[in-house]
C-alpha cells in the first residue's frame, strides 16, 4: 500500500534500491537566497514501472522557517498543516537509493535535497526542447497540451502541486516525451535530458532572445568567471566557439 508520513526515519534503509524513481518537493521558498535556504515541507516519490496508489511515498515536513506566501499560493500547505511534523531535515532521509530521478524541473528539487549523486532527468527541459513554441511549460500546461483542454484534464489538475499528484502528471508526460522520441531505455533518455539543457538562446540579459552566438568574447568570459552561473550556459557558449 501506498506509505504516507512515516514515523521512523530510516524507511528509505529498508527498501530495496531503484533504477529511477519519479520525484517531487514542495518547499518553503520558490527561490532561494543565502537567507533563505530552501527547505522541504513536502515529499512525494514512487518507483517507475509501479504506480502512486501501490508505491506512492508521501510526507509532509516541519521547517525551521515559515514558507513564503508566495510558496504558499502554490502548495496551500498552511503553518498548522505542519506543527506535528518531522524536521524538513529528515526529508533526505525518506528517499530510496535510486540511479535516475525524473521529475519536471528536477534540479530544484535536487537542489532541496542536498545535491545527491543521482542523475537527473528533467521533463521541464526536455518538454522545451521538443516543443520550444509553447507559450509556457509548467507542468499544469504541458499536462493541457498532451492529454487535451477538456474538463476531465482540468478535474486532474486540481490537485496539481500536491507532490504526489505532480509525480503522477510527470509520467504521464514522461510516456508523451517516450512516445515521441522513441527512447525507452533510461541511459538513452538521460542523454537526450542532459542536450536538452544546454540552450540555444538566451533567456536573460543584454542578449535575451537572441542565439548564443550572438554574445560576444568579452560577455562569454564574464559569464565563465561568475561563481554561480550555469554550467550548461558555459557548455553553450563553448560549443559557440566562445569560450575554449
Amino acid at each position: 500500500a501506498a506509505v504516507s508520513d512515516p514515523e521512523t526515519t530510516n524507511f528509505a534503509a529498508a527498501l530495496d534500491p531503484f533504477e529511477a524513481i519519479l520525484l517531487d518537493t514542495e518547499t518553503t521558498t520558490n527561490k532561494e537566497t543565502p537567507e533563505r535556504p530552501l527547505e522541504v515541507v513536502e515529499l512525494a516519490w514512487f518507483p517507475l514501472g509501479k504506480t502512486a496508489a501501490t508505491s506512492g511515498f508521501r510526507s509532509l515536513y516541519k521547517p525551521t522557517m515559515p514558507c513564503t506566501f508566495g510558496a504558499t499560493a502554490v502548495h496551500h500547505i498552511l503553518p498548522e498543516d505542519l506543527l506535528d511534523k518531522r524536521p524538513s531535515a529528515q526529508a533526505p532521509k525518506d528517499l530510496p537509493r535510486a540511479q535516475y530521478w525524473i521529475g519536471h524541473n528536477i534540479d530544484f528539487d535536487w537542489k532541496a535535497l542536498g545535491q545527491p549523486n543521482v542523475k537527473r532527468i528533467c521533463t521541464l527541459a526536455l518538454s522545451r526542447s521538443l516543443w520550444p513554441k509553447l507559450d509556457a511549460h509548467t507542468l499544469s500546461a504541458m499536462i493541457y497540451f498532451t492529454l487535451g483542454a477538456n474538463e476531465e484534464t482540468r478535474k486532474r489538475l486540481r490537485n496539481a502541486h500536491s507532490a504526489l499528484a505532480d509525480c503522477e502528471f510527470v509520467l504521464d508526460l514522461l510516456g508523451v516525451i517516450t512516445a515521441k522520441t522513441g527512447v525507452t531505455d533510461l541511459a538513452m533518455l538521460w542523454e537526450l535530458s542532459e542536450e536538452a539543457r544546454i540552450p540555444k538562446v538566451w533567456t536573460f540579459g543584454k542578449f535575451k532572445d537572441q542565439p548564443i552566438n550572438a554574445a560576444d568574447r568579452g560577455y562569454a568570459m564574464w559569464c565563465n568567471k561568475q561563481p554561480d552561473f550555469d554550467p550548461y550556459y558555459i557548455v553553450a557558449l563553448k560549443r559557440a566557439g566562445l569560450l575554449r
